[in-house]
């Protein structure tokens, strides 16, 4: 939390410096960039699991959200929560600092677009801690879980969910007062054997893609641009070379590291150049 919060003042920091001294000058657009799960609740007609589902999108999204853009300060869900746990627990104060008024002002505000990362969806119930564990988790009181008949990726944490994100989309745009939104990452990773013929992927970015279209077309949110992760296979946290997001294959076994697009490379390929899907039928276009 501690982190969280400096990170907030130094990101506000970053935007007013570019709003006053760069931004005359050179035009552009500064903000930050948040990434989120959906959470849906694990029995939708438990009013205890839709409250966890709030609770999820609040300490997560919400946790960098809410200051920035909204009031310049935490959501109350995540302050009353882990004050309460904080004085259980015995301490004289929450172990979620506080922003002074002035800081509250300073980081109101500080955004040209929501930007956003998104990946899968889950399901979440309510747990209840004990009181003396100490935790981000035990604060939050939700766990997770996916349903069974949701594909699969090369990650265990990412399942194929394109409903959950028209959601998180409508959800930013009627939580944040519709702010610009770019997409800056949204991908799907594969492990294993190499496989060019990702059939896999094309049906992601196809599914995902068309999921943001109905949140444009039908739900009238404000989505400037999208961006899939991730244009070739690189280093991935943790998990290094296992796990690869691109579109184009490389070979790190190789000094001069070639690259061969797969086939969801010249599926999205189309995508971008007419600027819709393309129709078997009839041509790219």
């Amino acid at each position: 939390y501690v982190v969280g919060h400096n990170l907030l003042k130094a990101h506000a920091e970053a935007w007013h410096l570019y709003n006053e001294t760069y931004r005359a000058r050179q035009g552009g657009l500064i903000s930050i960039t948040i990434n989120t799960d959906w959470a849906e609740p694990r029995n939708p007609h438990s009013q205890e699991d839709i409250d966890a589902a709030r609770r999820y999108l609040q300490f997560y999204l919400g946790w960098f959200a809410h200051p920035i853009f909204k009031n310049g300060d935490y959501n109350e869900v995540m302050k009353r929560r882990i004050r309460e746990r904080s004085l259980a627990q015995g301490l004289s104060q929450s172990r979620l600092p506080e922003f002074t008024e002035s800081e509250k002002q300073r980081i109101k505000g500080t955004y040209d677009y929501f930007g956003l990362n998104h990946y899968t969806t889950v399901l979440t119930y309510n747990v209840n801690y004990p009181t003396h564990v100490l935790s981000y988790d035990s604060d939050r009181g939700v766990a997770s879980v996916t349903d069974r008949s949701w594909l699969g990726s090369g990650s265990f944490w990412l399942k194929v969910t394109p409903f959950g994100f028209r959601k998180l989309l409508r959800w930013i745009k009627e939580e944040y007062n519709d702010p610009p939104i770019y997409v800056t990452e949204n991908g799907i990773s594969e492990r294993g054997a190499l496989d060019f013929n990702d059939t896999w992927r094309t049906h992601y970015y196809r599914s995902y893609i068309n999921e943001a279209l109905k949140a444009v077309v039908l739900d009238g949110v404000d989505l400037r641009g999208y961006t899939a992760w991730t244009l070739m296979d690189n280093f991935e946290w943790a998990v290094g070379f296992d796990e690869r997001f691109g579109l184009y294959h490389v070979n790190f076994t190789d000094p001069s590291l070639p690259r061969r697009p797969k086939a969801s490379a010249r599926h999205y390929s189309q995508i971008i150049n007419c600027n819709g899907f393309p129709d078997p039928a009839r041509g790219p276009h």
